[in-house]
């Protein structure tokens, strides 16, 4: 049975941001939503407030994961 240290619930920019944050820490994550991000951080042209980005492309943010 696989484990995780953290479970996401939504792919929307508030679960993408604690997806990315987990990430960073080095931490297994299981993010439960849509196979796709949400089109709101996929199609934003740009996310100015995300702490420790200056701004990111939202199909970069995305991406990330």
């Amino acid at each position: 049975m696989a484990r995780w240290d953290i479970a996401i619930i939504g792919t929307g920019p508030a679960g993408v941001s604690a997806a990315l944050t987990a990430k960073n820490r080095n931490k297994s994550i299981l993010l439960l939503g849509s196979g796709e991000m949400s089109e709101k951080v996929a199609k934003a042209h740009e996310i100015r407030n995300y702490p420790g980005l200056p701004f990111v492309k939202g199909a970069d943010m995305a991406a990330g994961l």
